[in-house]
């Protein structure tokens, strides 16, 4: 498991393919989580050409 430096401001996942359900998998950095106050699901909101991400308990 990487460990992200304090002041890290950009993460860099990889994305696993899982052909059997039609989706793929990451694993969300450690202080994404911590910013979005360890939510239990994650919202992916486009907007305006961005995506923004937002946590929800």
């Amino acid at each position: 498991m990487p460990i992200w430096p304090k002041d890290a401001k950009e993460f860099t996942v990889s994305i696993v393919p899982n052909e059997a359900r039609m989706t793929s998998y990451c694993y969300v950095p450690k202080p994404i989580l911590k910013m979005l106050k360890n939510p239990k699901r994650l919202k992916f909101v486009i907007k305006d050409g961005h995506i923004e991400v937002k946590g929800s308990k």
